[in-house]
């Protein structure tokens, strides 16, 4: 999915590349340079070219009222030109949409998650049709989809969830069960983007231990959770020499108990937690390689010399660590690439999470609960305009939006060169969401994983201890799905 975003930017490597280049070897060359600048040409026109289906609309001037997080308000507005080329872009987006349906993207109102849980809540028990779409946080969003706040998306026209701006897992992996579908996302929101979960490396300090070719392990399909364990357990250095281990040493790995980090991993080893099938809920979570991935985790955590793990179990812990150059690998979303890391002091690499071993075929990835999905309130009376704006709202930022938020992103250290596009690919390409994480509404099995790796051999005992209440759980989410 997204060599799309990437195709302008590798055909800006391969230009500036073949301007730079000169000699006999180069000329050897040319026929292969040639060949895959026509290859990216070609990709970038088709994703220019690609356009939704929605039929000519007047819409007679009417306001699309929108309520978005207050840190992510940028997916649907931004109030005029600045001169910064994403706030430029998005805006140019908005007034090509405005003008071919006759609508006016109004300012949205900003709240955090839960302000805007509160206010569509008092706005649906009212009976009251204030906003066409909220864009709230996953968790939150979830909760309220299940407590019936929000349409079904499949009842509001002209969406098209075949086309590439919708992730493929919205419509399968059970993210949408009896033809029902509260909650989606689309490359309408920037931050289910930025907020996806990935590992940085300092290729200074991995050179220095003998730490190369990283991104061929990619490739070959050998980066898995043991070859991190193995390349970090012996990294560690008592910098302030104290005899104890704190955030001025160095180590190998740091990372941090949040709950949605450790559903990375067990994404990332295509573990899910729950599939619906035949109408019932199926606890898949509850075998044999779940307790392996405890029993490795815990290793990782607690028994390997080489990781710390702040007490904090916010990021910033752990992202602290590494921004003050302590630490040779850390997980990160992607967002904390360009806000946090483009003074760091050493190029930094950038890989996705590990598989659980070399036989698993796709390395996955998963966005952090605190990004945007799309809701319609059930007293919202004008879908066919929101179907039509949805539609094509997230059509233009597949085209345009996205591709210079990856550009921006990507424009640091960790990708001045080919393969760091190409691992943003691999990362970007294989985001995962499914039914169990869309609808956890901070009730499901998300923020229980945290426990099960902090004691050693503890999955048994926190799966049995949690079970009931789980199944209790998705069951009733499950019975709204399948109201009639």
């Amino acid at each position: 999915m997204s060599k799309r975003f990437t195709a302008a930017l590798i055909l800006s490597a391969l230009l500036l590349s073949s301007l730079a280049s000169c000699g006999a070897a180069d000329e050897a060359n040319d026929g292969v340079t040639t060949a895959a600048q026509n290859t990216v040409q070609t990709t970038a026109q088709t994703t220019a070219e690609l356009t939704d289906s929605v039929p000519t609309l007047d819409f007679d001037g009417a306001e699309f009222r929108t309520i978005v997080q207050d840190s992510t308000v940028y997916d649907i507005y931004v109030a005029e030109e600045t001169g910064d080329i994403l706030n430029d872009t998005i805006y140019a987006r908005n007034r090509r949409i405005e003008e071919r349906f006759n609508v006016k993207i109004a300012e949205p109102l900003t709240l955090d998650f839960n302000g805007i849980s509160q206010r569509v809540k008092k706005m649906v028990n009212a009976g009251d049709d204030e906003y066409d779409l909220v864009i709230g946080q996953m968790e939150t969003e979830g909760a309220d989809a299940a407590a019936g706040y929000f349409r079904n998306w499949y009842d509001i026209p002209y969406l098209d969830f075949n086309m590439p701006w919708y992730p493929k897992s919205i419509v399968e992996n059970a993210a949408t069960v009896n033809g029902k579908m509260f909650n989606m996302v689309s490359d309408l929101c920037i931050s289910y983007a930025e907020q996806t979960w990935s590992i940085i490396y300092d290729k200074v300090v991995a050179e220095n231990y003998g730490i190369n070719g990283l991104y061929d392990t990619v490739r070959q399909g050998e980066w898995t959770i043991d070859k991190l364990s193995e390349l970090t357990k012996d990294v560690y250095t008592d910098v302030n020499g104290d005899g104890k281990a704190d955030p001025e040493d160095y180590y190998g790995y740091t990372t941090a108990l949040n709950g949605c980090l450790i559903l990375g991993y067990f994404y990332g080893f295509n573990q899910t937690l729950v599939k619906i099938e035949n109408n019932e809920v199926n606890m898949i979570l509850n075998n044999e390689k779940s307790a392996s991935i405890c029993e490795k985790l815990y290793s990782l955590y607690y028994e390997s010399q080489g990781t710390y793990c702040p007490t904090d179990s916010s990021n910033a812990g752990m992202y602290d660590v590494f921004v003050k150059g302590n630490t040779l690998f850390c997980p990160i979303q992607l967002q904390y690439l360009y806000s946090q890391l483009r003074d760091y002091e050493h190029d930094f690499g950038v890989l996705p999470f590990p598989k659980w071993d070399s036989a698993q075929e796709e390395y996955y990835s998963i966005c952090d609960a605190g990004s945007n999905v799309l809701s319609v309130p059930v007293t919202a009376t004008k879908t066919e305009m929101i179907g039509a704006l949805v539609e094509a709202l997230s059509a233009e930022s597949y085209k345009t939006v996205l591709p210079v938020y990856y550009d921006i992103a990507l424009n640091t250290k960790s990708a001045r060169d080919e393969e760091s596009v190409e691992m943003m690919d691999i990362i970007l390409g294989n985001r995962v969401i499914d039914f169990a994480y869309l609808y956890d509404g901070w009730t499901g099995w998300v923020f229980k994983l945290g426990d099960f790796i902090k004691e050693k051999d503890a999955f048994a005992s926190k799966y049995a201890s949690n079970e009931t209440a789980m199944q209790k759980y998705y069951q009733k989410v499950l019975d709204f799905f399948l109201e009639d």
